[in-house]
């Protein structure tokens, strides 16, 4: 049987909510004026931005830490893999197609965020392993009820954001992206961890019989 999880996954994993969320952070502190309760993460990555080239960086190293993630994470089935790439290329996008400026709008912006959010969210449920026999061959983070619950808990909070989005003049945008776009980028982490410490005593076994 193949490994359920390769190393650069586990670097991988553990580097995207670092880039991520310590990106949005140290932007934020750099730009004294933002306020995070009220402006998008997007708007530190705007044209007129004075955080711009940082937050386009950190956007960059968050989707190279995605793509890498979902080639390595092997236990993962092929659909969620596949949806984990394709959020990779939507955050480069969101990257490569910025705000024009903090009070502006992208439509090529708009439509890379929304497809990311929903990758995002999606991924874990097309990745999920159900029972072949061998049901303790895959830990429960990949098999339907971790998989669900993992879909079902970002879907709600990214499908909130995308909704108050959708309706200017709320004054907590900032707050509920943040959630759900934080979750989104821890949760691959927590794939990639629960593959690994389940295969951990294989490991352990391997490595004493090879002694």
């Amino acid at each position: 049987m193949g490994a359920l999880v390769r190393r650069p996954a586990l670097i991988s994993a553990a580097l995207a909510p670092l880039f991520f969320i310590g990106g949005t952070i140290v932007a934020g502190a750099l730009w004294p004026e933002y306020n995070p309760v009220t402006q998008t993460i997007s708007e530190l990555a705007a044209g007129d931005a004075p955080t711009r080239v940082f937050m386009t960086v950190a956007f960059m190293l968050t989707a190279v830490s995605h793509g890498v993630t979902g080639i390595f994470a092997t236990g993962v089935s092929w659909p969620g893999r596949i949806a984990l790439m394709a959020a990779s290329v939507a955050t480069f996008a969101v990257a490569l197609f910025p705000l024009p400026t903090v009070a502006g709008t992208s439509v090529e912006h708009r439509w890379s965020a929304i497809a990311g959010f929903i990758l995002l969210a999606i991924w874990p449920v097309l990745g999920m392993r159900r029972s072949t026999g061998v049901p303790e061959r895959h830990p429960w983070i990949i098999r339907p009820v971790g998989a669900i619950l993992g879909t079902g808990l970002m879907a709600v909070f990214c499908f909130w954001f995308l909704a108050v989005w959708a309706s200017p003049g709320l004054g907590y945008i900032g707050v509920i992206e943040r959630v759900a776009a934080n979750i989104e980028s821890i949760w691959p982490l927590v794939v990639v961890l629960g593959l690994w410490l389940h295969e951990r005593p294989r490991r352990q076994a391997s490595i004493g019989r090879q002694a």
